[in-house]
């Protein structure tokens, strides 16, 4: 499954287990706002989408702007990874080294995520895995893509198809590893094959957002690299 020129990894959810962290926060801040809800609710309808989106529900659901919100959002968010850090999801580096030992017949890989490089440059580095990203061919060119670069957050496929560009590769050739459906849409929409990683997000919704296959752990992954 795992054949393909790119992968590309979505990093909250796939890299690091920000989820139940940002989820949290979120649920607070929303709380706080006057609509209450709990993280299981955040994780349920929020995961994986833009900010903007997030921000129209709320204030549509309370029916008056909230101009501040996901500013305050994003100061206690970042205040908590600070304090607390995200460690790495199980079975990530496991996999990242089951690829690196295919040496040169292993498909390139990079990183497309909604959230904002700054962002992700700090969960990964507490986690160990922002080296684990390099260019084969030992080039310091980017290898980490933001939606916020490209204006198109998913489920639409801006972000994806821009990554592949990028990298060099046809969207056909490229396989993508998500958790949400929001991720998995834009994936398809992109005309990319999609692993869906069922952790928060159940199986049949991945499957239902159009993953092409889904596992629970990135173990499932290394072991099939490991009997190939």
């Amino acid at each position: 499954m795992l054949e393909s020129q790119l992968i590309i990894f979505d990093c909250d959810g796939v890299l690091v287990d920000t989820e139940p962290l940002t989820n949290r926060v979120l649920a607070r801040c929303v709380t706080k706002a006057g609509w209450e809800v709990d993280s299981a609710y955040s994780i349920t309808h929020f995961k994986g989408r833009n900010l903007d989106d997030i921000l129209a529900d709320v204030e549509t659901k309370l029916g008056k702007k909230l101009p501040g919100l996901m500013d305050e959002y994003r100061r206690q968010m970042y205040k908590e990874i600070h304090a607390f850090g995200v460690p790495a999801i199980d079975g990530i580096h496991e996999l990242l080294d089951a690829l690196d030992a295919m040496g040169d017949d292993a498909p390139h890989r990079c990183i497309g995520t909604n959230a904002p490089l700054e962002k992700a440059r700090l969960t990964l580095g507490g986690s160990g895995l922002m080296d684990r990203f390099g260019h084969r061919d030992g080039t310091d060119r980017k290898t980490m893509f933001s939606a916020y670069e490209v204006g198109q957050w998913k489920p639409e496929p801006g972000l994806f198809l821009h990554a592949a560009s990028q990298m060099g590769h046809a969207p056909e050739s490229c396989i993508v590893v998500e958790d949400s459906a929001a991720g998995v849409i834009a994936a398809v929409a992109a005309g990319m094959r999609v692993i869906g990683l069922a952790d928060l997000t159940p199986v049949d919704e991945l499957l239902k957002a159009g993953a092409t296959r889904v596992v629970e752990s990135h173990r499932e992954l290394v072991a099939e690299l490991i009997e190939s």
